[in-house]
């Protein structure tokens, strides 16, 4: 990989200039309708919104701590914007837009303090329902507001309290709705809807976003926009302007409007800053993060320094009278998509909406606001839609209940209390579940050095609000390279954790390095979904099992040997990694998994789901296997079925290690291994006597276990019971 990749200098520029040049370009397409229709929705200018995307571009591009994010205004702080130019102003927009720049400046300033105090790690802290809760309520909020522009009505004041009285209000709007603007609002929607499904290559390298400007800007035309007027916010002043279309100042300068710092005393003004701040770093971070895994080179972004760049940001831009920018997801997906390879991109981003500013006035000012309303209408449904409520609840019904009242929290009062309230709504379920009040935020473990690896003993809870302690102990062992996390005594395992162990993992294995989470099976996960919490079986009301005949059949199997049977999904697969079958195989996760101890000796039996090539997108195969967990170390070896090929290479190459006294087992079977003598040794004569009495069954060892599965990879019930069967012979002579 080229050094010039990880680098924002001179030498990148040089390297890869015609690359981030044309991702640029396409992603100011999208940015321009993007960052107005923001700013209008934040009740500020719609320059504004081009300020902050152009100081983001042009300037926090040369000194943030990502490669590919693009900066700029987003969605997810409209709500926050919002409320403080309206809070701040008490109905005189003028000056509410005046004093919510000075909270953007002072909201800036701190989060670029916070960012010198390195509080990037506490991005992994706030539960990941909770986070999603949140932005489902920025979502219909961002609906139901922009609802009305996008029919022309105007909401009546005193018809309740905040979001919920604009939503009273909704099929009054429809009643008396502009026809016209309605139309271009339905059409500008149909657009976004339909455009990703085009296949149509010249249709396709347009975004959708600039597909309905394109479109809607001549129903300006059509329905004579230009001669319906009233007073608007236009730069510093109120103007005389098209009541329906986006207006610019005259020129840049005219736009650039100072903060005024009258209310910095307040306390509106200091809820507004501490609001804004929180928001823009926490949705920076997950941002940053979110965009690292999409990244195709694999680069890890330095959070405190994307923060504290965002932070400087947003306080030159609130200087400038341009609304807090953070890192942005969609349009640095866009970027990734489009070929862009450094935060040169970022820049030619920045520049290319410097340029439509100062040239492209004419065609900006026949934008209809509708066009941009829906735009706004179509990311608040994403952030909102019924699937994010339905995988929410998939990953387990605690998950959703955390998830709504985040979202009803927020919708009823603010986006702090409903984020508090669903970290407080988490910490009661945890407690419910078991989890001790003394190590609520802290990790309890103990550490021990076994041969090659490290392994750290985790103690009674794995849970969101105690993972940054574990984290910072992890990383300072990921010089090691192989580190293992027992939870033979963890009670209760929640779905943030594990998402974050998940992608450490991930982290890890790009890194050549191995983590492992172990003994984990004494949990039950509360849902079949492969990161579901996971709890004791006596901490939470079982409900009975509806299971298949064929699950029936391996709890049974559980139920005689005294057992432990998992029917749902889990990734705790790592026992599975290292063996053959996955050098070329992607595994996705493992079910029905029965694990027990046979005369000492750790049996699992797991049915592995996995990827044939690293680069299908779903699973096509899965694998019955039995794991062999001997106490003491055994050689690494594979034993095949020998056929007409096996036999040809094996005249070459010799490695086909051979028993003399048993020519009938020589015959049959390919014996391959690193230590002919170790393996010589290992298998001894009864381990013969088995293979040849039962010539079905693949058999191999990583040095830690052995896997045993059919070569016809049968999967009915008695094939899984004469697996079981020749698994437990192996355990009495290993």
């Amino acid at each position: 990989m080229s050094s010039e990749l990880y680098k924002n200098g001179v030498s990148s520029l040089k390297k890869y200039w015609k690359d981030d040049l044309v991702s640029g370009f396409m992603v100011s397409l999208i940015a321009l309708p993007l960052c107005l229709g923001i700013a209008v929705a934040s009740g500020v200018p719609p320059m504004s919104g081009l300020i902050a995307a152009i100081v983001g571009g042009l300037f926090m591009s040369r000194v943030t701590g990502s490669f590919v994010t693009i900066s700029g205004p987003a969605a997810g702080l409209i709500v926050v914007n919002l409320a403080a130019v309206e809070s701040l102003g008490q109905g005189d927009m003028l000056a509410g837009y005046k004093y919510a720049l000075a909270a953007f400046l002072v909201a800036g300033i701190i989060q670029m303090i916070l960012g010198f105090l390195k509080v990037g790690k506490f991005g992994d802290f706030f539960p990941s329902a909770a986070v999603h809760g949140m932005l489902a309520a920025i979502g219909v909020i961002i609906i139901v507001k922009q609802l009305f522009v996008a029919l022309d009505y105007t909401p009546k004041a005193g018809q309740g309290h905040g979001i919920l009285g604009s939503i009273i209000q909704i099929p009054d709007a429809f009643i008396n709705m502009n026809p016209e603007i309605a139309i271009i609002s339905l059409i500008s929607i149909f657009i976004l809807i339909i455009h990703p499904h085009i296949k149509f290559k010249p249709i396709k390298m347009i975004p959708a976003p600039m597909w309905v400007i394109i479109c809607s800007i001549p129903f300006s035309h059509i329905f004579d926009l230009f001669h319906e007027h009233n007073y608007k916010l236009i730069g510093h002043v109120y103007e005389l302007g098209p009541k329906n279309l986006v207006h610019l100042p005259d020129s840049v300068l005219q736009g650039i409007v100072l903060p005024d710092f009258g209310m910095s005393f307040t306390g509106v003004f200091w809820v507004a800053v501490i609001s804004i701040s929180l928001v823009a770093s926490l949705e920076s971070l997950l941002s940053a993060q979110a965009v690292d895994t999409l990244d195709p080179y694999h680069r890890k972004s330095n959070l405190n320094r994307d923060v504290s760049a965002m932070g400087a940001g947003s306080a030159i831009s609130g200087f400038l009278g341009g609304l807090p920018m953070i890192s942005e997801i969609v349009r640095s997906s866009a970027n990734i998509g489009n070929g862009g390879k450094t935060q040169w991109a970022n820049f030619f981003h920045g520049g290319f909406l410097l340029l439509f500013l100062l040239l492209g006035k004419p065609i900006i000012e026949q934008i209809p606001l509708a066009a941009l309303a829906a735009m706004l209408i179509h990311v608040g449904f994403r952030l909102a839609s019924p699937t994010e409520f339905k995988h929410v609840y998939k990953i387990g019904k605690e998950q959703l209940l955390i998830f709504l009242t985040t979202l009803i929290t927020v919708l009823a009062t603010d986006l702090i209390i409903g984020v508090l309230a669903g970290i407080l709504m988490q910490v009661v379920i945890h407690l419910y579940y078991g989890a001790p009040l003394k190590f609520l935020f802290k990790s309890r473990f103990d550490y021990a050095r076994d041969q090659d690896k490290d392994v750290i003993f985790l103690q009674h809870s794995a849970i969101f609000s105690n993972y940054i302690s574990l984290k910072s102990e992890i990383e300072r062992r990921r010089e090691q390279g192989r580190l293992v996390i027992d939870f033979t005594h963890v009670n209760l395992i929640d779905h943030t954790f594990r998402t974050h162990l998940t992608g450490l993992i991930k982290e890890w294995d790009k890194e050549g390095k191995q983590l492992i989470l172990e003994n984990a099976e004494h949990l039950i996960p509360v849902s079949d979904h492969p990161l579901a919490t996971q709890v004791k079986k006596d901490a939470i009301p079982v409900l009975e099992e509806k299971l298949n005949k064929h699950q029936l059949h391996l709890k049974s199997i559980a139920s005689k040997n005294e057992w432990k049977f998992l029917p749902a999904k889990t990734i705790s697969f790592d026992n599975f990694v290292g063996f053959n079958f996955g050098v070329n195989s992607k595994i996705v996760h493992a079910q029905n998994i029965v694990s027990g101890k046979y005369e000492g000796v750790r049996l699992i039996y797991s049915e592995i789901v996995y990827d044939k090539t690293p680069e299908t997108p779903s699973a096509d195969s899965q694998l019955s296997a039995l794991l062999i967990k001997p106490a003491t170390g055994i050689p690494v070896f594979v034993l095949e079925r020998e056929g007409f090929f096996e036999k040809v290479t094996d005249l070459a190459s010799r490695s086909d290690i051979d028993f003399d006294a048993y020519p009938v087992f020589s015959d049959k079977f390919v014996l391959k291994g690193p230590n002919e003598k170790a393996i010589r040794s290992f298998f001894h004569p009864g381990i013969i006597r088995k293979v040849e009495q039962y010539p079905n069954f693949h058999m191999e060892s990583n040095g830690e276990a052995i896997l045993l599965y059919r070569f016809d990879k049968s999967e009915d019930d008695e094939s899984i019971s004469e697996l079981m069967r020749f698994g437990k012979m192996m355990a009495l002579m290993v």
